[in-house]
């Protein structure tokens, strides 16, 4: 898979396929993935298009990509695309909906297009699919229905509300996989190894939108290896007075040293609701009832 990065309106592709399909892909949920596979059962030769800022995140910059750049192009290269292109949202997003088209066609060389049917394009959205059947043509511009689970329309946004309800099995469902924090162990206060649950504090490689604040069982991938974990999200009310935000995985029965090491956080369950307690000793117990309560997930 070649990644062409940032394009902007007045680049050219020559080496590319005829097909693609088209969108911001945010989360890369099992409703993107069926776009996908939808576009390779048309042509085994195709390519994704998909934008260098998700146009919800430009808009409301408070707001930050369901997964990384990194872990996005890991989902991609699953489905063996001949091209991934980014193209350059400012400026797409000043252009009108005709002259997008007219890139497409003259500039990418694009044939036949994918989308979802909520798809929009062009300066002040104007564009959707019928701006694409009257452009290309109705033979040449494929619509994909809503994907459901459960007779429930998969998207970006109800990713987003289980996230933020801490429901991250449902959103776990709707990705096709476990959500994922990826990262650098750093050195953190060590208090969790005073307490005797040494912890992992992950940086993140890319700023990504948090599940609710909370302790989570989860699975940490170190070396390629994987350990069961228990992870707490938030701000450590108990002992920290820092606004900032902390990712801490006590990985269980595991005692090397891993600082500075890349590894994968993957979130299966929550637990509980993250809380202040009225001293060490009370927060010490309920972390071994947290260990103890995970246990019956392995």
């Amino acid at each position: 898979m070649k990644i062409y990065e940032k394009l902007d309106t007045t680049d050219e592709i020559n080496d590319n396929s005829k097909i693609v399909c088209i969108g911001a892909f945010d989360g890369v949920h099992l409703g993107h993935q069926e776009l996908f596979k939808k576009t390779k059962d048309l042509n085994q030769e195709f390519d994704i298009v998909t934008f260098d800022v998700l146009p919800k995140i430009y808009f409301n910059d408070s707001l930050s990509p369901l997964v990384s750049k990194i872990e996005r192009i890991e989902i991609f290269k699953t489905f063996r695309p001949k091209n991934l292109i980014y193209l350059n949202f400012e400026q797409f997003n000043k252009i009108s909906s005709k002259e997008f088209c007219k890139f497409l066609a003259e500039n990418l060389k694009i044939r036949k297009i994918v989308v979802g049917k909520d798809f929009k394009f062009g300066q002040n959205r104007s564009g959707d699919i019928n701006s694409l059947i009257d452009y290309f043509g109705e033979d040449n511009v494929y619509l994909l229905d809503d994907f459901l689970i459960n007779n429930e329309k998969v998207s970006s946004t109800k990713l987003r509300y289980y996230l933020s309800s801490g429901e991250i099995d449902r959103a776990n469902n709707l990705l096709g996989r476990e959500y994922c924090l990826t990262g650098k162990v750093t050195e953190g206060r060590r208090l969790g190894s005073e307490l005797g649950f040494p912890t992992a504090n992950l940086l993140l490689d890319e700023e990504v939108f948090l599940p609710t604040y909370g302790v989570y069982y989860g699975i940490v991938e170190v070396d390629k290896k994987k350990y069961n974990c228990i992870t707490n999200i938030g701000l450590n009310p108990t002992v920290d007075y820092e606004d900032s935000v902390k990712i801490e995985a006590h990985i269980l029965n595991f005692n090397d040293d891993i600082y500075q090491e890349e590894i994968k956080l993957y979130l299966k369950n929550f637990i509980r609701s993250e809380q202040k307690f009225k001293n060490i000793d009370e927060l010490k117990n309920q972390v071994m009832d947290d260990i103890e309560s995970v246990k019956k997930y392995f």
